[in-house]
């Protein structure tokens, strides 16, 4: 059994080297949420533009780790399968920058649930590893997917102006969850380049 726990704790090791991709993944993320507040009457307009490059940007971030790793640490086939659904949606919606305003928050919002359980899965990973701080990537999961979930139900009952609120919120949350993730996935970096194993 140790030499089971041997074996995986060297093979997650590697996960972690591009573990600054996620960073960069995470402040544009936020920065995308701050823009959206920023310019809230053009803010719907651009918004399918900036989603579109925001969801390209972190589906690249995604497959690189995630491909780069050679283990199963992290979820890694979900990360492999949702880096390429967030660059196929991020290419059709660049494509098609005209989406109606019906459909932006249903991909939103399935986008973001998605990356809910992705953020839930990890904090799992983190307290199976015991990790300090699972608590907080548990925690962000489950904010992440509220916000979907306010997305995906009848998002325009408060009208527009709730979905813009949302949207901002959601990228700033998602972000900061990202930027988190990536720290965490330092921390096990060094561990594992400290201990040699």
């Amino acid at each position: 059994m140790e030499y089971f726990v041997e074996k995986l704790a060297g093979k997650t090791g590697n996960v972690v080297k591009h573990w600054w991709i996620l960073t960069l993944a995470g402040l544009l993320l936020a920065a995308g949420g701050i823009v959206v507040f920023c310019k809230p009457a053009e803010s719907y307009v651009t918004l399918s533009v900036m989603f579109g490059i925001l969801m390209l940007v972190t589906g690249i971030a995604e497959l690189v780790v995630a491909v780069t790793s050679r283990n199963f640490f992290a979820l890694r086939s979900y990360s492999v399968i949702g880096g390429i659904i967030d660059l196929g949606i991020g290419i059709f919606l660049c494509v098609y920058p005209g989406i109606t305003l019906m459909v932006l928050p249903v991909i939103l919002g399935a986008y973001l649930l998605y990356h809910s359980f992705m953020i839930l899965g990890f904090g799992n990973d983190l307290r199976a590893f015991k990790v300090k701080g699972s608590g907080y990537a548990i925690a962000g999961g489950v904010i992440l997917m509220i916000l979907s979930v306010l997305m995906l139900i009848n998002p325009f009952r408060f009208g527009t102006s709730a979905v813009i609120v949302i949207t901002g919120i959601s990228l700033i949350v998602m972000g900061g969850l990202f930027i988190y993730k990536s720290l965490r996935m330092r921390e096990i970096h060094k561990f594992f380049k400290q201990s040699g194993i």
